[in-house]
C-alpha cells in the first residue's frame, strides 16, 4: 500500500514539475512580440521625461523601427556652466562603442586582403617587441585573449591617463607591460588590446585612424558628425562630461587626454549618426555577409539576452554599453524587428547607480513599452533624498521627509536598505559622525 502511495505521489510530482517547466518555458522563453500600440511614443516620452525630472539622465535618445525614427529626445545640459542644452545634434564621447568601429575597420582590411585574422601582430606592427608579440594574433586582440593587460592592473591609471600620448608613446606604454598570460591561453578584457588594433589600422592603411573611419564607414553610411575626439581641439556641439558628487552635486568629470584611449574609447558621435550606422548594417555598404557574421557573432556588436520590464522576460539583442569619464553610451539592436535604440549621456555616477541611473534602468522600461510588458515608472532614491535633506536642512526636515515617503509618496520614491547603509558610510567616511548617527536614527523611525 505504501509503495502504491509513493508511486502515486511521484507521478503527481512529475506531472506538476512538467507543467511548471512548460508554463515557465512559454513565459520566459517565448519570443516577445513588438507591440502595435499607438501610445508607444507617448509612454516612452513619459519614461525619459520622468528620468529627466528625477535628475537620473542627461543626454539624447533615439529609437527607430524598420528604419524609421519613432522617437527622439534630448534632455539636460551639454554644458551646465553656460546653460547649453543637449540636442539631437550634440556630440558625445561614445566610450566603448568605439570598439565596434575598430572591429569593422579591421574586418574591412581583411576583406581588402591587407590583413589576416590569424596574422601575427608583429607582422603588421613590427615596432612591438618581437619576443613578447610573436604569438599574438589579430584574432586574439579582437577577443581579449592576447594576454595584453587590462586597465584594472594599472595602479597609477588616473594619473597617466591625463597625459598626452603620441602613437609611439602609447605603443611603448603598452609594450613595456608584461603579458598577463600566454597568448590564447586565457581571457582578460583589455582596452590596450584595442589600442594596438588602432595602431595596426594606421600602419597597414598608411592613413590616420580618423581618415580611414571617414572614408570606410562615415561616408558610405552618411555619418557627418562622427570623428575622433582630440583633447586640445575645439569641436562644435561637443558635450562636457559630468560626474555626480553626493555632497556637492554634478561636477566636471576628471580630465582625460583622449590620446590615451585611442582605438577603444576616443570617438565622438551623435544618436542620429549611430542610427545611420545601424541602418547601413542592413546593407552591404560597410561589410560583406561573411564579415557581418563575424561582426555580430564573434567580434563586434555581440548578441545578448537583455531584460525587459518588471518580470524575468528577456529578448535577444545586439547590446553594448560604454563608459568613460563623465559619459556613457548604450545601444540595442533587435534584428528580428529591425529595432534600434541608442542612448548617449553626459552624466555619470562613480560605480553606483543611485542618483544617475545606468542605461538598463531606462532601456528595460522602454523595451517593456515596445513589447507590451509591465513596467514601473522611474522613482527617485529615498535614501539619497533623505541624505541630501539632512545635509541641507537638518534632521527634522529629513525625518519629516522620510515619514512622507513611507506613507504618502511611495509612487515617487523607492526605499532600499543597501542604499541607506551606503550613505551612512559616506557620512562616516567624511567624518560627519553626528549626521551619520542622525541618518541612522531616521531609518529606524516607524
Amino acid at each position: 500500500m505504501k509503495r502504491k502511495n509513493i508511486f502515486l505521489i511521484l507521478i503527481i510530482l512529475t506531472v506538476l514539475v512538467s507543467a511548471i517547466v512548460l508554463i515557465g518555458r512559454r513565459y520566459f522563453f517565448s519570443e516577445p512580440i513588438l507591440s502595435s500600440s499607438k501610445n508607444m511614443e507617448y509612454k516612452i516620452s513619459q519614461i525619459i521625461e520622468k528620468m529627466d525630472d528625477n535628475g537620473q539622465f542627461s543626454g539624447a535618445v533615439l529609437i527607430s523601427i524598420k528604419g524609421n525614427i519613432m522617437y527622439k529626445n534630448a534632455v539636460g545640459y551639454a554644458n551646465i556652466e553656460d546653460s547649453i542644452p543637449n540636442t539631437f545634434n550634440t556630440k558625445f564621447r561614445i566610450a566603448s562603442f568605439t570598439k565596434p568601429f575598430t572591429v569593422m575597420l579591421i574586418l574591412q582590411l581583411v576583406e581588402d586582403g591587407k590583413l589576416e585574422l590569424d596574422g601575427r601582430l608583429i607582422n603588421y606592427l613590427p615596432e612591438f617587441p618581437k619576443e613578447k608579440g610573436k604569438n599574438i594574433t589579430i584574432h586574439q586582440l579582437l577577443t581579449h585573449t592576447a594576454g595584453i593587460t587590462g586597465e584594472s592592473r594599472i595602479p597609477n591609471l588616473i594619473d597617466i591617463e591625463k597625459e598626452y600620448y603620441s602613437r609611439e608613446r602609447l605603443l611603448d606604454c603598452i609594450a613595456e607591460r608584461e603579458l598577463v598570460f600566454e597568448p590564447g591561453k586565457g581571457r582578460e578584457y583589455s582596452n590596450f588590446g584595442y589600442a594596438l588594433l588602432g595602431l595596426v589600422i594606421e600602419k597597414v592603411s598608411k592613413k590616420s585612424y580618423d581618415e580611414v573611419l571617414q572614408e570606410k564607414i562615415c561616408q558610405p553610411a552618411g555619418m557627418k558628425n562622427t570623428l575622433g575626439d582630440i583633447t586640445a581641439q575645439p569641436i562644435e556641439n561637443k558635450a562636457i562630461g559630468y560626474n555626480y558628487n553626493y555632497f556637492t552635486g554634478l561636477e566636471k568629470a576628471s580630465f582625460l587626454d583622449m590620446s590615451f584611449v585611442f582605438g577603444y574609447g576616443h570617438i565622438l558621435s551623435t544618436v542620429y549618426d549611430l542610427y545611420l550606422f545601424d541602418k547601413a548594417l542592413y546593407s552591404n555598404k560597410l561589410l560583406n555577409e561573411k564579415s557581418k557574421d563575424l561582426f555580430f557573432n564573434k567580434y563586434g556588436w555581440h548578441y545578448q539576452n537583455v531584460p525587459l520590464g518588471k518580470g524575468f522576460k528577456k529578448i535577444r539583442s545586439n547590446s553594448l554599453d560604454g563608459s568613460i569619464n563623465g559619459f556613457g553610451s548604450h545601444t540595442q539592436r533587435i534584428e528580428k524587428d529591425t529595432v534600434f535604440i541608442v542612448a548617449l549621456r553626459n552624466t555619470k555616477e562613480y560605480k553606483k547607480q543611485i542618483v544617475i541611473k545606468w542605461p538598463d534602468f531606462m532601456i528595460s522600461r522602454v523595451l517593456a513599452v515596445m513589447y507590451g510588458e509591465e513596467y514601473d515608472m522611474p522613482k527617485k532614491s529615498g535614501a539619497y533624498e533623505i541624505f541630501k535633506s539632512l545635509l541641507e536642512s537638518g534632521e527634522d526636515q529629513a525625518s519629516n521627509l522620510y515619514k512622507k515617503m513611507k506613507s504618502k509618496q511611495t509612487h515617487k520614491y523607492y526605499l532600499n536598505k543597501r542604499e541607506f547603509l551606503f550613505f551612512e558610510d559616506q557620512l562616516n567616511n567624511a567624518n560627519i559622525k553626528d549626521l551619520s548617527k542622525a541618518y541612522k536614527k531616521i531609518q529606524s523611525e516607524e
